[in-house]
């Protein structure tokens, strides 16, 4: 029962059955399978179809997709106190620059002893991956530099971090990160502001790969003025390009001892 009502979630919050497949690491078809299952034992509609591949919820979906989440989360709470001794498994998905910049300082500041009952394990992606993976439940929690918004996720601002352009600035080749991270929304807003179509465009899906090379003055780049050392020269640039770190998490999510870790986590780096 509690892979099909898993299965509901996933189709309720993508409205589309191979997103939902896909965020499930299942089929299409077993998608398909679960809810005509549930609609099947329930005696009801969940989803009415619109076109080929888009379906919006009907009444009792809506209904039961209120019920599924609070059945799921009690489920996931009994199974984490019932596991290790009453220990609470928190999974973090980070992104690069504030795994390299602001998560050292922040569990520096937390303290040791606030882990004496948590185990956390943290992955590092870009922001639109945390993203899929705190929708999916993969992450507990994300910590991005990008303003994501989705009308699923509750996003609390962090901390401040300045972008500069940086590295051998009469240098050709550029140094962009992949698609999907922060950096790279503030890079192409660089490109549309000064009207720059790069030639020499070298995508680098890691930031301290980038920073090595600016250091060995190759190329040039948007970065983080917090993770330059100090021999790479750099520009500041307008305000605009001041960004904001932000913890993000499901807005339903109602786990009691998760919830005072992860609002102990923001007022911490609130306060760096």
């Amino acid at each position: 029962m509690f892979k099909l009502l898993e299965t509901l979630v996933a189709v309720y919050e993508t409205r589309s059955f191979s997103k939902a497949a896909d965020q499930l690491f299942i089929s299409q078809p077993t998608v398909s399978v679960h809810i005509k299952q549930l609609e099947k034992e329930l005696g009801v509609q969940l989803f009415h179809r619109n076109g080929r591949t888009e379906f919006t919820p009907t009444q009792s979906g809506r209904l039961l997709y209120q019920k599924a989440l609070h059945v799921l989360d009690e489920w996931q709470t009994l199974t984490d106190n019932l596991g290790q001794d009453n220990r609470i498994n928190i999974t973090i998905g980070v992104s690069q620059t504030s795994a390299t910049v602001l998560l050292p300082q922040l569990f520096a500041q937390i303290g040791s002893e606030q882990f004496d009952t948590i185990d956390v394990k943290i992955e590092m992606h870009n922001s639109e991956e945390i993203l899929t993976g705190v929708l999916n439940r993969r992450f507990d929690f994300g910590m991005i530099e990008k303003p994501i918004t989705h009308e699923f996720i509750a996003r609390d601002e962090v901390a401040s971090d300045q972008l500069v352009l940086a590295g051998n600035l009469a240098d050709n080749h550029w140094l962009v990160r992949e698609k999907g991270s922060g950096v790279y929304h503030y890079t192409q807003q660089y490109f549309k502001q000064h009207e720059i179509v790069p030639r020499h465009a070298l995508t680098v899906s890691n930031n301290d790969i980038i920073v090595r090379m600016l250091a060995q003055n190759f190329g040039k780049s948007i970065v983080s003025i917090q993770s330059l050392t100090p021999e790479i020269p750099y520009q500041t640039l307008p305000e605009s390009f001041n960004r904001s770190f932000y913890m993000i998490r499901l807005s339903h999510e109602n786990r009691a001892e998760h919830m005072k870790w992860y609002n102990q986590v923001v007022q911490t780096a609130r306060q760096l």
